[in-house]
C-alpha cells in the first residue's frame, strides 16, 4: 500500500482555488439564501427576509496550524437582532430560521 502525502502547493492547486469547490461552496449558500427568506416571510419576519445576503471569501488561516487559507460561503442575515430570533432571548422567541433552513435544504 502506498502512501498519498499531500503538499501545500498540492492542496493550493487542487482544493483552495479551484473554481469547482468555490463553485460548490457558493451553490449551496445561493439554495440555502431563499429557503432562509422563504421561512422567515412565512413566520411574518420580514425584516430578516430582506436583510438577507451571501458573502464569499477565503478565511485568513492565522489560527490554523497549517496556515492553510480556506475558501468559505456564508449566508448573512444583517438584521439587527438576527442573533436573538435564531437562538431566542428575553425579548425574541427562538425562530431557528437558519436551522430549519439548512435542515430543510439536507
Amino acid at each position: 500500500m502506498t502512501c498519498f502525502k499531500v503538499s501545500k502547493e498540492w492542496m493550493e492547486k487542487n482544493v483552495l482555488t479551484n473554481p469547482a469547490v468555490t463553485a460548490a461552496l457558493d451553490a449551496k449558500a445561493r439554495r440555502i439564501a431563499p429557503i432562509v427568506q422563504r421561512i422567515a416571510l412565512k413566520e411574518g419576519a420580514r425584516e430578516y427576509a430582506e436583510s438577507v445576503r451571501i458573502h464569499s471569501g477565503r478565511r485568513p488561516g492565522v489560527k490554523s496550524p497549517t496556515h492553510i487559507a480556506r475558501p468559505y460561503a456564508r449566508v448573512i442575515i444583517g438584521d439587527e437582532h438576527a442573533t436573538e430570533k435564531e437562538y431566542g432571548s428575553k425579548h425574541y422567541p427562538k425562530k431557528g430560521f437558519l436551522r430549519r433552513a439548512v435542515a430543510e435544504a439536507g
